[in-house]
C-alpha cells in the first residue's frame, strides 16, 4: 500500500534520517521533481516495510533550495544531481554537484523541464 506524506523542506534530512534509523527503510526507489506555478515539488519515493511511502515536499521557485540528503543517504546524490540540472534545484551540502545530464557547455540558469524553458539556440551551448 502506498502512503503519502508532506514534509517541510527544512526537515526533509531529518525526516530521512529518522526513517533510516526506525529500521523500516528498505530502498529509495528514486527522486522525482516537477514545477507548478511559482513552485516545484520534489517526491521522494521510499520502499519501507509496510510497501511504499512517497514523501513530498516543496520549494519556491524564486528561490529553489533545498537541504541535501546525502549525508545521511548517500545512494541519492544522482537523483539530486539530475534534479539540480534540469530543474534548477540547489541541494546543500551535495557530495558532488557536477552536471549529471547536461553538457558542461549548456547555458546557466537554464532549466529543460521549467515550464519557461526555451529551446537554447544551437550556438548558445558550443
Amino acid at each position: 500500500m502506498a502512503k503519502w506524506i508532506e514534509v517541510p523542506s527544512k526537515d526533509i534530512r531529518k525526516w530521512v534520517s529518522e526513517l533510516i534509523d526506525s529500521g523500516k527503510y528498505k530502498l529509495l526507489s528514486t527522486i522525482s521533481a516537477y514545477q507548478e506555478a511559482e513552485n516545484i515539488f520534489i517526491v521522494y519515493h521510499f520502499m519501507i516495510t509496510e510497501g511504499v511511502i512517497n514523501v513530498r515536499t516543496v520549494v519556491p521557485l524564486a528561490e529553489p533550495r533545498l537541504p541535501s540528503i546525502t549525508p545521511v543517504l548517500p545512494a541519492a546524490i544522482l537523483y539530486e544531481r539530475e534534479i539540480q540540472d534540469i530543474l534548477g534545484v540547489s541541494f546543500g551540502e551535495i557530495i558532488d554537484g557536477r552536471r549529471l545530464i547536461l553538457p558542461e557547455q549548456w547555458p546557466q540558469g537554464v532549466y529543460p523541464l521549467r515550464k519557461d524553458f526555451q529551446t537554447p539556440k544551437e550556438e548558445q551551448y558550443k
